[in-house]
């Protein structure tokens, strides 16, 4: 490794011999593995391996600091500055590729599909930073490296987040494109008897995929104008696949405002699913989501509206988990609320928790609401919401998501 600072001294020589030079960051944690400093004892001989793979000498090594490579370079002679970064940059790429074929990894952009020749170009450019150089009579030769080195690193930082993004729209692409989705249902079982009173359809990505889980994949959609697409796709798996339903059973579907006021969201497509299904609207419920706020809450009673006089029905999801879900009760008078986890985890230990539930329950009935409490795992939490007067329950105890849940709760139901 380099001793001096960044390869100053060295390239203070070379500097002197030249109009104008510019600095290279090349990110060493993407080079191929066949590149490693632990070849050798003091550093990969990187001034060798340039020489040898670039074949020019207007292209030098300057130093190896904390897994990044540090390269100078002598920028053409009456280059206009803002062609001095591009211009780097494609020095840099050269490099890389050097480095890639070097370890004997390279592949034939022709050689693939479209989606991964774009991925492919886009990686070109991960962990890449370059600047020009300031003259060196205008500051310390130390300053205008430093300055150099900070703008190439911070490059480099955004090209790692570009490609990422870059990677999950290509992924959120394919996900669309080839309707690999799928809808997995948790049961709802109905308290006063046990027996099912219907299912919520719960999409989960494919095995493998770059999105962490379903929320990601939505939040993402979100981001990148893709949301309509994809809960289109979503309601369409949820119906097509939903388990056989008795004439009084429900499907829960979810769904944000935003979604339900595009004017594609209930079209003759989903009448006919539902009709290929043997269903009907009024099977349907729409569980609206905290994925967006709702701003207009006049403007949703009217969207809201409308579906009612179809027959579906609405839900409010995650009803005490903050404000806007309370707001929503009120505005917008649901057929069900669902309460949200928190509150009725281990609710059967906690005096404020039981309060709340109590007084949940009791406004529900008042307004001819139904309730649904969400996240149900232990005995006693079941016992305790069925002697509260809850109408429905779901969670692990009762079934876990399966894309054929079980038809009815599979134990007793205990004693209130």
């Amino acid at each position: 490794m380099n001793t001096s600072w960044f390869g100053l001294e060295r390239s203070l020589e070379r500097a002197t011999h030249h109009r104008s030079i510019g600095i290279i960051g090349i990110d060493l944690h993407e080079r191929p593995s066949a590149l490693t400093s632990v070849n050798r004892d003091d550093g990969y001989g990187w001034p060798e391996w340039l020489d040898a793979s670039m074949g020019r000498g207007d292209i030098w090594y300057g130093d190896e600091v904390g897994g990044h490579l540090w390269l100078y370079a002598v920028m053409p002679e009456g280059i206009a500055e803002e062609e001095s970064e591009p211009y780097l940059r494609g020095l840099a790429r050269r490099v890389r590729e050097a480095m890639i074929a070097e370890a004997g990894s390279g592949a034939s952009i022709s050689s693939l599909n479209d989606n991964s020749s774009a991925s492919y170009l886009r990686s070109r450019e991960r962990g890449i930073g370059c600047a020009r150089l300031r003259d060196w009579s205008t500051s310390s030769a130390k300053d205008i490296v430093y300055e150099g080195v900070q703008k190439a690193m911070m490059q480099m930082r955004d090209s790692r987040v570009d490609q990422q993004d870059w990677d999950l729209r290509l992924e959120l692409d394919r996900l669309l494109a080839e309707s690999s989705i799928r809808s997995v249902y948790q049961p709802i079982m109905r308290l006063v008897d046990g027996k099912t009173f219907g299912y919520e359809a719960l999409t989960r990505c494919p095995e493998g995929s770059l999105f962490d889980g379903p929320l990601a994949l939505f939040r993402y959609a979100e981001k990148s104008n893709r949301a309509f697409s994809l809960d289109r796709l979503a309601r369409e798996k949820a119906i097509r696949h939903c388990p056989t339903l008795g004439s009084l059973q429900k499907i829960f579907i979810n769904v944000t405002m935003g979604i339900m006021n595009d004017p594609h969201f209930v079209s003759g497509q989903t009448i006919r699913l539902l009709t290929e299904r043997g269903l009907f609207p009024g099977q349907v419920v729409f569980e609206l989501t905290e994925r967006s706020s709702i701003d207009d809450f006049e403007a949703a009673k009217k969207i809201l509206a409308h579906y009612r006089s179809q027959g579906y029905e609405i839900a409010i999801d995650d009803a005490g988990a903050g404000y806007s879900s309370l707001q929503s009760i009120v505005e917008l008078s649901p057929d069900y609320i669902k309460i949200d986890r928190s509150l009725v985890r281990m609710a059967d230990q906690d005096e404020m928790k039981k309060h709340m539930l109590r007084t949940f329950v009791r406004f529900a009935k008042k307004m001819n609401i139904r309730t649904v409490a969400e996240g149900i795992e232990r005995p006693e939490e079941l016992r305790l919401l069925r002697a509260m007067g809850f109408d429905y329950a779901q969670g692990y105890l009762i079934g876990r998501p399966s894309e054929y849940p079980a038809a009815m709760y599979p134990g007793a139901l205990p004693k209130a």
